[in-house]
């Protein structure tokens, strides 16, 4: 990668996280000016302080045991930790078959949450539906109080803090999924499976408990991403714009690289339902999502936030 890659690669990271700093920065002045006026008008008893919720998230992670000590583990350490809940899906790696209580001395929090869906025996790509289905049923049965849940594949990556903001002025109750939109194939489009997509909790609500009561509900072509969306169709759910007020895509279905230099596959220019762009205007601000990224990248992505964030702090904007 060329100097001026790295400093272009680089810059979006950068406008994403002031972004959410300048965010935050914002909210944190308010509720220390709201607490002084709070604390000066002790007298009123309906003075009070309003802060927004922060949304709790339950991340659903398509990966295949082989990547247990690979892509799985550098997707926990980066970014999936952050996650108010998590499981990572696939058959059970060997790691975790035996009787060792820790393999490898790995993050309990992350060996735990492995999980191989209840029904699942074989975990090939063309039955991929079929898995995610199982999750889906599963997760709602046994983790159905969470706002938001988010599916990722293991080479997405995530920016946590700006997907919490995206959803902040977002009604988990609608009956809505976000993510990257695609105008083909399925009424009202569907969302890139590898830029990874949100069911809010009612959207989860109804596909789960429909595949409860009738699992062969759904379609299931083995292409994840359509038949997810064609059987929230047929339950009323439909996807909502992810795109900011400059018309800047937040979930993206290729790398950071692609998009920045507009590296489009030909069949994208059919699939996008928004206008594709390149340089500064690829990508939000509060980008999200990025797909084909590769550990070394992630890690990249990773270190970056991290100095962004002290160079931030020790410089007291």
């Amino acid at each position: 990668m060329s100097l001026k890659q790295k400093i272009l690669v680089s810059l979006i990271f950068f406008l994403g996280i002031t972004s959410y700093f300048t965010y935050k920065i914002a909210v944190s002045r308010t509720y220390f000016r709201n607490i002084s006026l709070h604390s000066e008008s002790s007298n009123d008893s309906n003075n009070t302080i309003n802060l927004p919720q922060k949304p709790k998230i339950f991340c659903l992670l398509l990966t295949s045991k082989k990547n247990f000590k690979t892509k799985a583990k550098v997707l926990y350490d980066v970014w999936v930790n952050k996650c108010d809940h998590l499981k990572f899906l696939s058959l059970l790696p060997d790691e975790l078959s035996t009787n060792t209580s820790n393999p490898m001395s790995l993050d309990k929090r992350f060996t735990d949450n492995w999980l191989q869906p209840p029904g699942l025996l074989e975990d090939k790509y063309e039955k991929l539906t079929n898995k995610m289905y199982l999750s889906i049923k599963h997760i709602y049965n046994m983790y159905p109080n969470y706002d938001w849940y988010l599916k990722a594949d293991d080479d997405t990556f995530i920016f946590i803090d700006n997907l919490r903001k995206f959803l902040r002025d977002k009604n988990s109750s609608d009956a809505v999924t976000y993510g990257y939109d695609f105008k083909i194939i399925v009424e009202n489009g569907y969302h890139s499976g590898g830029a990874g997509y949100l069911f809010s909790k009612e959207a989860f609500k109804r596909i789960g408990s429909k595949l409860n009561e009738n699992f062969v509900f759904c379609p299931n072509s083995g292409i994840e991403d359509v038949d997810v969306a064609k059987c929230l169709r047929m339950l009323g759910v439909n996807p909502k714009p992810s795109i900011d007020d400059q018309g800047r895509e937040r979930f993206h279905p290729l790398s950071l690289n692609d998009h920045f230099y507009g590296n489009f596959p030909g069949w994208i220019h059919q699939y996008a339902k928004n206008s594709l762009k390149k340089g500064i205007d690829c990508c939000s601000d509060t980008t999200i999502s990025f797909h084909y990224m590769s550990t070394k990248d992630m890690f990249k992505a990773k270190l970056s936030l991290e100095q962004i964030i002290k160079f931030k702090w020790m410089s007291n904007i």
